[in-house]
């Protein structure tokens, strides 16, 4: 689609990418999209931003969505419940790691974590601790785009600058990026450092005022990024020892993406808050949720925050049946079970000199890219956009994170479509080795 036949704001499009005529997507299948021209694609994040776990074209949800339109389209999540936010609250109750048992039901994960922040506070101000105000989140995180969520960010991005000044109240610790890490300690020598510390950082900021700390099981701004195993359990002591509230995003992680329900489960810890959105209904229809334990909703008469389309029915009709999809078809297990066999698929790409390192959880997963293998310097990151450019032009969709290339395929994946992904990337990077004189 030309420039100038475009009227419709496009989020994060730069442009000159405009300019050189924008893709429109008519219908998915599967794992596949396919353009206005009839080109296919397959898939491989699952529609870019990474919610279609069950992949494109079910029916079923949207049969139930439709069918909860004609009975009841909307009304108000204040003072009133409806039947299919009372159940999808019920089934998330199960699913959920341990304590987790009330939920919010919201439109996106940016209003997911804005939900999360602010029953925090709430519990906080209703138990009389009304200095705590402040939410540690870690360089390197993305926590969503609306005003609270934006003050979390800490990836260095322009929707973060063009915004500043934030409001006061974030603390930034580091991430555990083991591969490139910013204290320059290695594992298992560091002792953990990039956990530990934060206790030094709790204490200079004084206890008395930190109401969270904020992130996701396993970290997206490095590209698919597992800490190490003991990371988490020394996360959660330390709020214990000074009363901070655990909020576990799992907006991307959530809803089988690791081969597990949760992300959090690979660390067997239990969070006080959880933020969900994208595999909560695989992008049928817009939702996310916060949930906390019966210990957060205990002290907190009510809770002063509210969108119009909070609890929505016909969201939550879709979300059930797309939840009741992946546990009739397994999807969870397969997410595991592909998750491997990508995960060996790419580790043959090892070889090219420009892979650094290759990892992934589940059917999440990258390739971290470097220009020195020894050194692990940095790989430019407009060279990993061109394998982006080379991989499209053959029909297979992927995206960036930092200098990685980051694979996030709908729950539904065969073993020959990740065969068919695993030979273009294949071509795509020696292409590009070549094109450096590599």
């Amino acid at each position: 689609m030309k420039e100038d036949e475009l009227h419709l704001i496009l989020a994060r499009t730069h442009r000159d990418y405009i300019k050189g005529g924008i893709t429109v997507i008519t219908r998915g299948e599967g794992a596949r999209v396919y353009d206005r021209d009839g080109k296919g694609y397959l898939d491989l994040v699952a529609g870019m931003t990474r919610p279609v776990h069950v992949g494109y074209g079910r029916e079923e949800i949207a049969r139930a969505a439709y069918e909860q339109m004609v009975q009841l389209c909307y009304y108000t999540p204040m003072q009133f419940a409806n039947e299919p936010a009372l159940k999808l609250s019920e089934v998330l109750s199960n699913l959920t790691p341990g304590k987790l048992s009330w939920f919010f039901f919201v439109s996106s994960g940016s209003e997911a974590v804005e939900s999360a922040i602010k029953l925090a506070k709430h519990y906080h101000f209703y138990r009389g601790d009304r200095k705590r105000y402040k939410i540690i989140s870690r360089r390197g995180a993305y926590h969503g785009v609306t005003g609270g969520a934006l003050n979390i960010l800490g990836t260095v991005l322009p929707m973060r600058q063009i915004m500043e000044p934030l409001a006061p109240g974030t603390i930034f610790v580091e991430s555990p990026y083991c591969y490139r890490c910013p204290l320059r300690l290695t594992y298992p020598d560091c002792e953990i450092a990039c956990a530990t510390d934060i206790e030094r950082i709790i204490q200079f900021e004084d206890p008395e005022q930190i109401s969270a700390f904020i992130g996701e099981p396993i970290q997206q701004g490095f590209g698919a990024y597992a800490p190490p195993k003991e990371y988490w359990k020394i996360i959660r002591e330390i709020c214990d020892r000074y009363g901070i509230l655990l909020i576990d995003d799992e907006v991307i992680c959530g809803f089988g993406r690791t081969g597990r329900w949760f992300g959090i489960e690979h660390f067997d810890i239990q969070p006080d808050l959880m933020t969900m959105a994208k595999g909560i209904s695989s992008g049928y229809v817009p939702l996310g949720a916060a949930g906390c334990t019966d210990a957060v909703m205990e002290p907190i008469e009510i809770f002063q925050h509210l969108h119009t389309y909070s609890n929505h029915p016909v969201a939550c009709a879709a979300a059930l049946k797309n939840i009741e999809i992946m546990q009739r078809e397994n999807l969870i297990e397969n997410s595991l079970r592909m998750g491997i066999y990508f995960l060996e698929g790419l580790k043959t790409l090892e070889h090219h000199s420009t892979v650094g390192e290759v990892r992934g959880t589940g059917l999440w997963t990258a390739i971290d890219f470097t220009s020195d293998k020894k050194k692990r310097a940095p790989f430019p990151v407009q060279r990993v956009n061109r394998l982006i450019e080379r991989a499209k032009k053959k029909g297979l969709m992927i995206k960036t994170m930092g200098q990685t290339l980051e694979f996030a395929p709908p729950l539904i994946i065969r073993k020959e479509e990740i065969d068919e992904a695993i030979r273009i990337l294949d071509q795509c990077i020696t292409e590009e080795e070549k094109e450096l004189n590599l």
